[in-house]
């Protein structure tokens, strides 16, 4: 928690590190970080947090004023959450306006919604999924949860208020925040469904507030204050809240956003296990609330807001690419400009406002008020223009502030009865209530009515005294000599000549004194104070484009994300290659020339395989699958291709691969089988489909056990920005290919993934008419390669490629 801005709340550093904690698990979550799929769970921390420290807080409140005080609770929540969540948004906007115009008109409905504190209704109502990530990352997906924490700080504390009309001892307002607690996760349970989006379930203020109420039940026996506990009770705590921590650590490592028991009891769980930290944590004398307390933990939990809001638009903005192909060096960059940007919008912008309030900040009065008082200066609001000139021409040094090298304006300011006093006569200066247009507030509480400015030399001035202007007598303007306003009051030294007769000439000296005009710096002053705030938050906003743009602009290709991606992702070792043996290997015939055994080929696709037996993509028949295939020695050619299917998953009511095998093995089809599948399967299971992936491969090899299976790795392109489809998991399912080798004997797989050319690409997925030309080609060569008619057979399960020739059988030894 950020430390308190009012003296009577006690800072508790345990609770920024559990902040820390939770913030964490939703920074690696959103980045994919291996063992951080339950990640999400950091959200419900927050909650069950939120729920205590609000409670805590206005429990205090009661039982100081005897009200809830929820003016200043709304207008302190106010300060808190809307700065940075308004600079997020615009920042967020400019980028998508930049860099993703035509999902500029979504995202502006995302942020309107999150703006007022609905983002987690209207994307229930727009039936937008928070699960479905086939389009991506929305840099605005996150703003739900800050939307159910603001209507329960809005609706929490009147229904408190009545609650303790009704209820006024203790055990009933915790019976019944329990009750609705255990009401609200009831409802979780029941409208999640297996199988089906649970978006409505996940978002929902009714079915999360459980979360809440129980914190907010926690509060009302074991408030958010320093807990002074005696030794047995300490061990205790620890005891529960170390046990806290380990079910927290995994649930994050061992659930993800697809289970069911995140409904049916993880939540209630982690609920639990924060609220056992949580008692521990305000309770300084801990073992947990130490190690809760690490300084780096405290400064992450003090940004832990920021960090939450910053890092979605960060890494949506990063270009699928980098995060696929340089997963490490994808997730250094966001972090790092996560956590520069958090740092920033905290202090320039949430912390002036959180302690100040808005008007403060923005007229710049805030500034005034801390900036420290300029040296030889007494103490108090001297930024007023006579004081400044006085230090500026008499050698004052101050600090610098925005005073400093004022340009000259349209109010001047005659000095030269100030610089050329009459000998012996102080000059007096006006009263500071005289002025109109003072600069400091009346709350301060400060006057410089009595206060008088040092003397240098024979220079005398007071902080906000300002010298009249002159007037224009006769044709030539004469200055009114500051010290001729006091002179009724000063009493002249005898050492004083007399002054000269009414009509008697001036001496040239006195005629010839240098006239000084000063301009008026109040203007200047009165406009750069209500600029510079506007210049803060612009300066804050630009930063944040800027990094987002540069963020959206990283390319694998670069050397520094080539340095630090993880090299040799696309190898992969073939368990059957090392097998001994000593008859001799093929091919030993060059590509064109080698034909197939199989005298029939069975091709079973998806949407990448159509484009190569397509009239439209191939009009000259020779390049078409099925004719590639007879080339290669097939006497008859099978294809069975639909467009958008995978092993298990139904398509617009069209059976899946499973299921058309075995309509295929009904018909009576049956020889050399080429599944040219996978990329769907793989993208099913990264949006959270039924896996693992061994468990689709497997079922659809169980309905070809007595056939020959050719089985091509699969891969997507760079130009592919669909997350689902990304190619390291690509790689996963190639790799996935060669362990089933050691399961089932029939198969073999050819890397075509490792002979594809980018050029073939139209899109990240699919392929150029050219391309699918190649690809045929490579095809038909690999069936007559694995399955030769007049050749030897490669060794192993792995065909890397239709190109490698052997040397003659006669010269293998």
């Amino acid at each position: 928690m950020p430390r308190p801005t009012h003296q009577e709340t006690s800072y508790l550093p345990a609770l920024d590190g559990l902040r820390a904690l939770a913030v964490v698990f939703v920074v690696l979550y959103h980045l994919g970080v291996p063992g951080f799929g339950g990640g999400l769970l950091g959200v419900g921390m927050f909650f069950t947090l939120s729920g205590f420290l609000i409670t805590s807080l206005l429990i205090f409140t009661k039982e100081k004023t005897g009200g809830l005080g929820l003016k200043t609770f709304w207008i302190r929540r106010f300060r808190r959450l809307m700065p940075a969540v308004v600079l997020v948004l615009l920042a967020t906007l400019v980028t998508a306006a930049i860099t993703v115009p035509r999902q500029f008109v979504e995202y502006l409905w995302e942020a309107l919604s999150a703006l007022f504190y609905v983002n987690n209704w209207y994307t229930i109502f727009t039936d937008t999924s928070y699960f479905d990530r086939f389009e991506g990352p929305s840099p605005l997906s996150h703003m739900w949860s800050l939307s159910i924490e603001e209507q329960f700080y809005l609706i929490w504390p009147l229904l408190l208020a009545l609650m303790y009309l009704v209820i006024r001892r203790r055990i009933g307002l915790t019976i019944v925040t329990v009750a609705l607690a255990l009401a609200s996760f009831w409802l979780l349970y029941d409208l999640a469904e297996q199988a089906f989006d649970n978006t409505r379930a996940y978002e929902g203020t009714d079915t999360r507030a459980g979360g809440l109420l129980l914190g907010a039940a926690m509060a009302f026996w074991w408030p958010a204050r320093k807990q002074r506990v005696g030794h047995g009770l300490r061990c205790w705590l620890d005891v529960l809240a170390l046990a806290g921590l380990a079910v927290i650590v995994l649930l994050v490592a061992h659930t993800d956003d697809n289970s069911m028991s995140l409904y049916s009891w993880g939540l209630l769980a982690l609920t639990l296990a924060t609220m056992a930290v949580l008692a521990a944590a305000v309770a300084p004398q801990t073992l947990v609330a130490t190690l809760l307390s690490l300084a780096p933990l405290r400064w992450i939990g003090e940004r832990s807001y920021g960090i939450y809001l910053w890092h979605m638009p960060v890494v949506a903005f990063l270009p699928l690419a980098v995060r696929t192909d340089s997963p490490w060096f994808g997730s250094i960059v966001a972090i790092a400009i996560t956590l520069l940007l958090a740092t920033v919008s905290w202090k320039y912008v949430e912390d002036p406002i959180r302690r100040r309030g808005f008007v403060a900040v923005l007229t710049g009065r805030a500034d005034e008020r801390a900036a420290p008082p300029a040296v030889g200066v007494p103490a108090g609001p001297s930024d007023t223009p006579v004081a400044d000139a006085s230090a500026a021409v008499s050698g004052f040094a101050s600090e610098p502030h925005d005073h400093e090298a004022r340009p000259i304006l349209e109010h001047p300011v005659d000095l030269s009865g100030v610089l050329s006093p009459r000998p012996g006569v102080a000059p007096e200066l006006p009263d500071d209530d005289e002025e109109s247009g003072q600069d400091e507030p009346a709350a301060d509480g400060e006057s410089d009515a009595d206060t008088q400015a040092p003397e240098t030399g024979h220079l005398a001035a007071a902080p906000g005294a300002v010298a009249p202007e002159p007037v224009e007598t006769g044709a030539e303007p004469v200055a009114e000599a500051v010290a001729d306003a006091g002179a009724d009051s000063e009493t002249e030294t005898a050492a004083s000549p007399p002054a000269p007769e009414p009509g008697e000439d001036l001496p040239d000296t006195v005629r010839a004194a240098p006239r000084i005009v000063v301009p008026d710096p109040r203007p200047t002053a009165e406009r750069r104070r209500l600029l510079r705030p506007f210049g803060t938050v612009v300066g804050v906003l630009t930063l944040a484009v800027m990094l987002m743009l540069g963020t959206h602009s990283l390319s694998p290709d670069m050397a520094v994300v080539r340095a630090l991606s993880t090299g040799h992702d696309d190898e992969f070792d073939d368990p059957t290659a090392d097998e001994p043996t000593t008859e001799p290997v093929g091919p030993t015939l060059a590509a064109a020339q080698r034909r197939t055994t199989c005298d029939t080929v069975i091709h079973v696709g998806d949407s990448t395989s159509i484009g190569m037996n397509d009239p439209g993509m191939q009009p000259v028949p020779a390049d078409r699958i099925t004719e590639q295939y007879r080339r290669a020695g097939a006497g008859a050619v099978y294809t069975d291709i639909v467009g958008g299917r995978s092993s298990i998953e139904r398509l617009n009511g069209e059976p899946n691969v499973v299921e058309s095998i075995r309509a295929d093995r009904d018909r009576g089809w049956k020889g050399c089988w080429v599944i040219n599948m996978g990329i769907n399967d793989t993208a099913n299971i990264e949006v959270g489909g039924p896996g693992p992936i061994d468990m689709r491969i497997d079922l659809i090899l169980d309905q070809l056990k007595d056939q020959q299976v050719l089985w091509p790795t699969v891969i997507t392109n760079r130009l592919n920005q669909n997350p689902a489809y990304n190619n390291r998991a690509m790689k996963q399912f190639n790799r996935a290919l060669i362990r089933a080798c050691e399961r089932h004997p029939n198969l073999r797989v050819y890397d075509l993934a490792g002979e594809t050319d980018d050029a073939w690409f139209a899109d990240g997925v699919h392929y150029t008419a050219a391309g699918n030309a190649q690809r045929a080609r490579l095809l038909s060569t690999a069936v007559a390669t694995v399955y030769p008619a007049d050749d030897l057979a490669p060794k192993g399960c792995l065909l890397r490629s239709v190109e490698a020739v052997e040397p003659p059988a006669d010269q293998q030894r």
